[in-house]
């Protein structure tokens, strides 16, 4: 290729200046194109930064993204994608000698390393479903085997185990049943790159659960509108009979059959067992407000507000992190404030009457900051604020 034939005269000087003076100063796709210059030296690189914004949609996410995925990129080649790979790896790692705790793993994982923009880009909201009948629900083996996805290399590889490994007896069973958790899950068939993610790091059982009721409600409209418009106006009776759910059911599924009813009704009461957000003591579903793990938090929060950006407390309180899964205000309020350790949030403010929290970060770049970083990973803070930590963030 020529030299410099087709860079402005000057323009990735008057871009070094522009940053010595002011880093604020540059939009996101200047700074990405500043970068490349020292990777790409003798070319015009700004349709190269466009090219990769464009993919990804945030500086954040071009970062994270392995070096199959950068190369899909058209004008990106595997010098510029291991640089860029290179750039994310001093960001998550600067001291090489720290080591995680043996009780927070980072493991070797595929984490289906995506060949197209939609597997790594913004993960995009699930279609609203219609009203359909709720059974089977699979959430002991959706907690069993969801953390185990990360190893795999594609969607079909963790299909394939759960058509293999599922406690069922018939391959057939296996195989519907398998299905159940997919179509829940993983929506449309899409990768879910930030649930796989999750799942493999979080630190316990009891921080996945809050997860798998959230995305199984997001995707079973019934049991939603259970906890929407039924347990959530029942809590200052902190209980629902069986024979309450019933009728609820039977309104918004008048067809429903006997038999089916009582499939629904053993799905609806499993999963909120399971997912411990209500207790059940033979016919009858306790519940009350509670609180939950700054894990679960954050990864709930990011995907009812996916993007970076200023939203307000009311917002927050509004949505299923309260009405679904019973978590109480106050607690909730103090994870925010928990999340501006970590740079996840940028700030919180309480002003009179305005209340609002600002995402610095997309869910991904969120939960990487979280389980990776260790200069304000999860146990860095912890060890910062000790026992009171562990109280706020576990609700003990």
């Amino acid at each position: 290729m020529t030299p410099d034939t087709h860079i402005p005269e000057g323009h990735r000087e008057r871009l070094r200046k522009r940053f010595q003076q002011d880093p604020e100063a540059l939009s996101d796709i200047e700074q990405l194109e500043l970068l490349l210059t020292y990777v790409i030296p003798r070319r015009d690189v700004a349709p190269l930064a466009r090219n990769l914004l464009d993919y990804f949609g945030s500086l954040p996410e071009i970062f994270a993204a392995p070096v199959s995925a950068l190369m899909n990129v058209e004008g990106i080649g595997e010098s510029t994608a291991v640089f860029l790979q290179l750039i994310h790896h001093l960001m998550v790692t600067p001291n090489a000698q720290v080591e995680m705790s043996p009780k927070q793993p980072s493991p070797q994982l595929n984490l289906f390393e995506p060949e197209t923009k939609s597997a790594t880009s913004d993960r995009r909201a699930p279609k609203e479903r219609p009203m359909r009948v709720f059974v089977d629900d699979e959430i002991a083996n959706a907690l069993e085997f969801l953390p185990q996805a990360a190893y795999f290399q594609s969607l079909e590889g963790f299909k394939q185990l759960l058509n293999e490994k599922l406690p069922y007896n018939a391959a057939e069973t296996r195989k519907r049943r398998a299905s159940y958790i997919l179509d829940r899950f993983y929506f449309e068939g899409q990768v879910d790159v930030a649930l796989t993610y999750y799942a493999a790091h979080c630190s316990s059982k009891q921080d996945l659960q809050p997860v798998v009721f959230y995305l199984a409600a997001r995707a079973e409209p019934l049991l939603a509108k259970i906890a929407q418009e039924v347990v959530w106006p029942a809590l200052p009776l902190a209980q629902l009979e069986r024979e309450q759910i019933k009728e609820a059911v039977e309104r918004f599924l008048p067809d429903a059959k006997p038999a089916t009813l009582k499939k629904i009704l053993t799905a609806i009461f499993r999963t909120y067992d399971l997912c411990a957000t209500g207790n059940i003591v033979g016919e009858t579903l306790r519940f009350q407000l509670r609180s939950g793990s700054l894990e679960s938090f954050l990864y709930i929060l990011t995907s009812e507000f996916p993007k970076p950006g200023m939203y307000s407390f009311d917002d927050l309180y509004a949505g299923p992190l309260h009405r679904w899964l019973l978590w109480d205000r106050e607690w909730m309020r103090r994870q925010l404030y928990n999340l501006l350790d970590f740079g996840i949030l940028s700030k919180v403010s309480e002003i009179d009457t305005v209340r609002q929290f600002s995402l610095a970060l997309d869910q991904m770049a969120a939960l990487r900051a979280f389980f990776e970083h260790p200069q304000h990973g999860y146990l860095a803070v912890r060890e910062k604020n000790g026992q009171d930590f562990e109280s706020l963030t576990k609700g003990e």
